[in-house]
């Protein structure tokens, strides 16, 4: 018997383990559907302690694909803002790059990036599609400062406010 519960514990304990470490799940809405964002993209940086963190180019695919989602994005919508999300997560990176010891004197630049940003989504989004993205960015907002206040840290591969602002 006590092999039984040993062996019971012991494969419960794996198959946790091995879950842990795919991460990254993601549902749609309260659903219960995988939007499919558990899928491992390769190339990420590695930052120590055992994480990798995404590319630019995997933040922006990330962002596009909830966006896309989220906001019924025709091809060409899909198109731009795929462009507008790279430029702005390359931009972004390498400001912070630049100023990793003083990210308060990155501050003004990176509110030009995202200020040209959103400039150039507002040209490509309709007036429905603008309003919902306003309202999914403030949602964001709210989930991670209830994250934070809770001292919970964002899963690897999670869109953030900093992602989608």
């Amino acid at each position: 018997m006590k092999k039984i519960v040993f062996t019971l514990a012991l494969a419960a304990c794996t198959a946790t383990l091995s879950f842990g470490q795919h991460g990254g799940h993601q549902h749609n809405g309260g659903n219960g559907q995988h939007t499919g964002a558990d899928q491992h993209t390769g190339g990420g940086q590695h930052t120590g302690g055992g994480h990798t963190k995404m590319t630019a180019e995997q933040r922006a695919q990330k962002v596009t694909q909830y966006m896309t989602t989220s906001l019924d994005l025709t091809s060409d919508q899909q198109t731009k803002v795929t462009a507008l999300n790279v430029t702005k997560s390359k931009q972004l990176d390498s400001i912070r790059t630049a100023n990793s010891s003083n990210i308060e004197a990155a501050k003004p630049a990176m509110k030009k990036v995202k200020d040209t940003y959103n400039t150039g989504l507002n040209s490509v989004l309709t007036a429905d599609q603008k309003t919902k993205w306003e309202a999914l960015k403030k949602q964001k907002r709210d989930e991670f400062q209830k994250k934070k206040a809770a001292g919970t840290k964002p899963v690897e591969g999670e869109l953030t406010p900093e992602d989608i602002d």
